[in-house]
């Protein structure tokens, strides 16, 4: 089979639907011909090549002209991908809101099979009058794909709204990599708690540092409770707002930023620590969560998004109500303090975390690729 995944920014960004189309198509293609077209949307100041292989996937970066919003618009991609879509069997278009997937949809219009996978929709209020009418115009161009992805239960309802019987959605989750969360040696996780001062009990935090992820509420929250809080992740332009919060209340020696880590210092980090949240505004799915899970620890998730579908309270995590500061604070102080729930999370955490391995995930994504090219035949 020969695939075409189409994304609007480029697979190096470290983003979660990023990661998710790098991870599927290396799977993929070890049995396929894939090939991943994207831009250099949120990298253009970085170098890029246009044409490289990386594990025998073919990847095209076309320049990105214009940022409008995230929208993003390139007329290279316009050109590259009328000259390379005949060569496909099937093609997988990623992201919402983007000009790749708009044009994309338009342009492969009984072409070629399509497979859209918005990886989370619109969540937040900015620009709200713009969202609504992309999502206006969008819905006509929506019914273009052959069939659509939902990562959770709860993107029935956006798809509903937007004219999409339920019929052709199908519910694919995001997937885990657990190798790469498997027991890390002893004595680099020594040196790592040495490296970053891990003496105490460790709260981790890992993702993008933005005011939607509810890092604020968290450090409110441990002002009373003898821990530290390790901060993993690239400033998304909220980190200059949290040097002040902590400033302000005396928490200098508590919070620890590490910067975007790599897949080892990452692993370390989850061994390192004993509790991981993710107290956001919203998440569209949250695989963080996952590896957290992946790596024995217990989290603790706000009631926002997509978090209560993968977390069951006081089963395999914790919720605490959005922003309630007091509410969080209270599910730290027990998931520290209650030894046996904590147990019962760890256990139930590593147990559910095996839904979502890639082969898993891989095997239903090319299940629906065959269906999609049988019913377009």
């Amino acid at each position: 089979m020969k695939i075409l995944h189409v994304s609007s920014v480029p697979i190096s960004y470290p983003g979660g639907t990023e990661k998710v189309i790098w991870e599927l198509a290396r799977r993929q293609a070890k049995k396929n011909k894939v090939t991943i077209l994207q831009t250099n949307l949120y990298e253009e100041k970085k170098k890029f090549k246009r044409r490289y292989l990386k594990e025998g996937i073919e990847i095209i970066t076309c320049k990105n002209d214009f940022f409008l919003g995230g929208f993003g618009y390139s007329r290279e991609f316009v050109r590259k991908l009328k000259e390379i879509w005949a060569n496909f069997d099937i093609v997988h278009v990623h992201g919402h809101g983007r000009f790749t997937s708009n044009f994309s949809l338009k342009f492969l219009h009984k072409k070629k099979p399509i497979i859209y996978s918005p990886q989370g929709f619109f969540h937040d209020k900015k620009n709200s009058f713009f969202k609504k009418m992309y999502n206006l115009i969008f819905k006509g161009r929506l019914r273009f794909a052959t069939f659509s992805t939902g990562l959770t239960e709860n993107d029935y309802k956006t798809f509903e709204s937007l004219g999409i019987a339920r019929e052709s959605v199908r519910i694919i989750p995001c997937g885990i990599e657990t190798e790469k969360f498997r027991e890390v040696n002893k004595k680099n996780i020594l040196k790592f708690k040495r490296k970053y001062g891990l003496s105490k009990k460790t709260l981790l935090y890992v993702g993008r540092i933005h005011e939607s992820k509810g890092l604020q509420y968290v450090i409110k929250s441990i002002k009373d409770i003898d821990c530290k809080l390790l901060v993993v992740g690239y400033d998304a332009g909220f980190k200059k707002d949290l040097t002040h919060l902590i400033e302000k209340l005396d928490l200098g020696d508590k919070v620890i930023f590490t910067g975007k880590l790599g897949d080892e210092d990452l692993a370390r980090a989850y061994f390192s620590s004993d509790a991981f949240v993710l107290f956001s505004e919203w998440e569209g799915f949250g695989i963080v969560v996952l590896e957290a899970m992946a790596s024995g620890l217990p989290v603790i998730v706000s009631d926002r998004g997509a978090l209560p579908t993968l977390i069951k309270n006081r089963e395999n995590g914790l919720i605490a109500k959005f922003p309630n500061v007091k509410e969080l604070e209270k599910q730290i102080k027990l998931l520290f303090e209650n030894k046996k729930l904590n147990q019962k999370i760890k256990k139930s955490g590593q147990i559910f975390v095996k839904n979502f391995k890639y082969p898993k995930i891989s095997k239903q994504y090319r299940k629906l690729y065959e269906k999609a090219i049988k019913k377009n035949g």
